[in-house]
């Protein structure tokens, strides 16, 4: 049987080390160790939050009242296969990135690109983490559920989960719900196909790579992604603390034409994607502290803590970069972290 634990510091779940107290914690390694949990939570009407590595949260200084489920559910098993494809089935709890390696050293492409990302397999669907041109929603066939209303364990198809940009819904319309615990991808047999980025494409030209395999392409996304972000162990950081910003194609358009440096991505007919970094470093932030917290000097998307700041502290840097991509662009930015206050 786990073990309940009360007023857990929460400093230790989120990699840009701020955060306050839980009033309960438990590590879960199987699904009825998370059903236990529900019920527990229920009778003493607290929510139950779940986390991983705390890759993707950021908590505010206060004693919150949830219970703080930490899930370990490990496992990784093939379950389907044919000439050209395999379906792997991936317990929630395992490292994102060593399944990548696992799937990167049987021949399987779809996740490489993904390589690197810090966090767990079951955060993957609820933001549909995405990097150079692949997304989670790409290979999800369903995930494996513990439906939190009707105590129930049951399957949600790709479809069903309701992907987005950097969303689904287990961030926005049934966020709490659902708790992850397994994870289903199908994943390719045929050769990978490079992404077509900057960085990677300059990358494979500078070692002479023409055609590159799985286990190349995901050596040069871990090279460079190593090159652009910090260490979260020694610089606390989440990552890309801001999402792309999505404008209309006339709204890209009439900036262009002021900024013609402006790097923009075609999304669909009506929307386009421009690098929020790009805005950041436009306004002569990247490398700056704003307030008490610093962007850092290789990625304007990361917001880094080296010096101990608070959550008040956060909040103030999080604003600053706001206004000033506001008032030069008129793009309102979105931060991508799970900022609980």
């Amino acid at each position: 049987m786990f073990a309940v634990e009360e007023n857990k510091s929460l400093i230790a779940f989120s990699t840009m080390r701020i955060g306050g107290t839980a009033r309960y914690f438990a590590v879960c390694q199987d699904m009825e160790e998370i059903r236990t949990v529900v019920r527990f939570a229920k009778e003493r009407g607290v929510p139950v939050v779940v986390v991983g590595t705390g890759s993707n949260m950021v908590w505010s200084d206060r004693v919150h009242d949830i219970f703080l489920l930490h899930n370990t559910i490990a496992g990784f098993d093939v379950i389907d296969e044919d000439d050209t494809s395999t379906t792997v089935l991936v317990g929630a709890g395992e490292n994102w990135d060593i399944a990548v390696a696992r799937c990167v050293e049987l021949g399987l492409a779809g996740i490489e690109a993904m390589s690197a990302i810090p966090g767990t397999v079951g955060a993957t669907p609820v933001q549909n983490v995405g990097a150079y041109g692949q997304e989670i929603k790409d290979t999800l066939v369903y995930v494996e559920v513990y439906d939190t209303q009707t105590d129930e364990f049951k399957k949600l198809s790709n479809d069903e989960c309701h992907f987005r940009y950097r969303d689904s819904i287990f961030k926005t319309e049934e966020k709490g719900r659902y708790i992850i615990t397994r994870v289903a991808m199908k994943l390719s047999k045929l050769p990978p196909m490079q992404p077509r980025y900057p960085a990677v494409v300059s990358y494979f030209q500078e070692k002479g790579i023409s055609n590159p395999t799985l286990e190349e392409i995901r050596s040069a996304i871990v090279s460079i992604r190593a090159s652009k972000l910090p260490d979260p162990t020694l610089v606390p950081n989440c990552g890309s603390f801001f999402e792309n910003a999505l404008v209309t194609t006339k709204k890209a358009e009439e900036l262009k034409i002021q900024f013609p440096d402006m790097k923009i991505f075609s999304v669909d007919d009506t929307t386009v994607k421009i690098p929020s970094g790009w805005l950041i470093e436009a306004c002569g932030l990247k490398g700056q502290y704003v307030g008490k917290l610093k962007l850092h000097d290789k990625n304007a998307l990361v917001l880094t803590n080296p010096d101990g700041a608070t959550f008040a502290d956060l909040l103030e840097a999080k604003q600053i970069v706001i206004d000033a991509v506001k008032e030069k662009f008129g793009i309102t930015l979105e931060s991508e972290p799970n900022i609980i206050e």
